[in-house]
């Protein structure tokens, strides 16, 4: 796989239901640590464009539902979603904060500009990272075991979520991957790492 593809390739593998495993692990005590289990689901929405400027590109809705366990031994339920979507014109997988609306607010504007459907009221709202492939520090797109991998950086105000990907890729196809994230900001201080399984 040459790496002009590598984002393509990835983005068409991530479509489907994933188990995943989190690990949440605070520096600061008043900020939980603990493990997350659940599922994730990469499903398909309408081609969308992040601005009007942009031609509509291939948008998947991710939705993760799971338990959080918490070292104090709470036991929380929640939820997140994003919406990645893939540009063929740069070869770019990106991710984005979504816009949503239980009302139907968000249902199909005639601009083109969202990423939504009845069922899920959902749009693109702001750009979270881009995957840059080959952007950790040492600038190799694979790791030393064959594994591809990507990096992304988001400020939030003060804090910074340093995003790692690792892609298992075999055959052709994802058979599995972790999303590390380091944050560091004045309240934050935190790793949470996901490995992701079909």
């Amino acid at each position: 796989m040459s790496g002009a593809t590598t984002a393509s390739t990835i983005f068409k593998c991530l479509h489907g239901t994933w188990t995943l495993h989190r690990t949440l692990t605070s520096a600061i005590p008043s900020f939980p640590s603990g493990t997350f289990t659940g599922s994730a689901t990469f499903a398909p929405l309408p081609p969308s464009s992040p601005s009007s400027s942009s031609p509509p590109q291939p948008t998947l809705l991710y939705t993760e539902t799971g338990e959080l366990i918490t070292t104090t031994g709470l036991t929380l339920r929640a939820n997140k979603k994003y919406i990645y979507t893939y540009s063929s014109a740069e070869d770019k997988l990106s991710a984005w904060f979504v816009k949503e609306s239980r009302d139907g607010s968000n249902a199909q504007k005639d601009n083109g500009n969202n990423a939504n459907n009845n069922n899920n009221n959902v749009e693109i709202d702001y750009l979270f990272h881009e995957l840059v492939f080959g952007g950790t520090e040492d600038g190799d797109v694979l790791t030393v075991d064959g594994k591809w991998k990507a990096a992304g950086d988001h400020l939030c105000i003060k804090d910074n979520y340093s995003a790692r990907y690792e892609f298992d890729i075999r055959k052709g196809e994802v058979k599995s991957w972790v999303l590390r994230y380091d944050v560091k900001g004045p309240a934050k201080d935190y790793v949470s790492e996901t490995r992701f399984e079909r």
